[in-house]
């Protein structure tokens, strides 16, 4: 039901269009300058890529330096030079934020940044530390100017839209495009992601939603705006001890089966007879063995975490 997206202007090509995509190493930034080196390609122009993995393919950081022209004899240099980058798309934003790439940026540099916090390894060594966001993004748009800047969650909406953060880049592709920051059509961007041949629908659709978030960034807000919490019942307080306990037969039936949900019930029930004989009217240990007891057995391993996500 949503309104057909109008096409942005394209910036020209006369002189070689300076494109960086950065981020961390095995989220797809390579493919990204694949995708749109055979975009240019297929609308014969001229392009030229240069990808830096470093030492580190994943998780460390990576770069893919991209020239555009009208022609291949129009390009000559295809590392950005200190200010030539005309667009940063950033899959991370600790990347973004380094020396190595701000040297690129210039006022006017269209800045696309992905704000998903990604813990480098200094955690490891500092239980306090954070990511210092609101600097990093300060650096940036002191780089660029505030109206060239865009911060987006991509990789939350990418994962709430399509179920897989990987998509993350290829949304900012997507929202670089509808800003006007890409001098290759979508129609040719498409294609060449049909030839690529990998997850093809989802990286389409992830372009799509990246044109429609900077287009209309309330309606794509809207379709993965969470359920009210009333509707979750992990938020909902028991009233009494027998809402709780059913609560947890019926929990520990779907994690495993009504047999091993028995077992829970019955254990509780012995429990909750022993003290009634004692303490008539009492039941607090009765209550705390039907907690500690279903934390125990609702052990939340990776399968029980798969399975809560599905």
């Amino acid at each position: 039901g949503w309104a057909a997206l109008p096409k942005p202007n394209m910036p020209q090509t006369n002189h070689p269009y300076s494109v960086i995509v950065t981020g961390i190493g095995g989220t797809g930034v390579v493919t990204i300058g694949a995708i749109l080196g055979m975009a240019a390609h297929i609308e014969g122009k001229g392009i030229g890529i240069i990808d830096m993995a470093g030492l580190a393919q994943k998780g460390g950081a990576v770069s893919s330096h991209i020239r555009i022209a009208n022609t291949p004899d129009d390009i000559h240099a295809i590392r950005v030079a200190s200010q030539g980058a005309d667009l940063v798309i950033g899959g991370d934003i600790v990347v973004v934020g380094t020396k190595k790439v701000l040297s690129t940026v210039k006022p006017g540099t269209r800045m696309v940044v992905n704000t998903a916090e990604f813990m480098p390894g200094d955690f490891t060594r500092n239980a306090d530390y954070s990511l210092p966001t609101e600097r990093l993004k300060r650096a940036i748009t002191a780089a660029a100017g505030d109206s060239n800047s865009h911060f987006v969650d991509a990789s939350r909406l990418a994962t709430a839209l399509l179920g897989n953060s990987i998509g993350a880049n290829m949304f900012m592709l997507g929202y670089a495009y509808q800003n006007g920051a890409l001098p290759i059509s979508a129609e040719a961007i498409e294609q060449a992601i049909e030839m690529n041949g990998e997850a093809v629908a989802m990286n389409k659709a992830a372009f799509q939603f990246g044109r429609r978030a900077a287009a209309d960034p309330a309606a794509i807000e809207a379709l993965v705006k969470p359920a009210p919490d009333a509707a979750r019942d992990s938020l909902k307080i028991s009233e009494s001890f027998d809402e709780m306990v059913a609560r947890r037969v019926d929990f520990l039936t779907k994690y495993q089966n009504a047999a091993y949900a028995a077992r829970y019930k019955a254990l509780v029930d012995k429990m909750k007879a022993a003290e009634a004989a004692k303490t008539p009217g009492e039941n607090a240990l009765a209550e705390t063995v039907a907690r500690y007891l279903f934390k125990l057995m609702a052990y939340k391993d990776e399968y029980e975490v798969a399975r809560l996500y599905s």
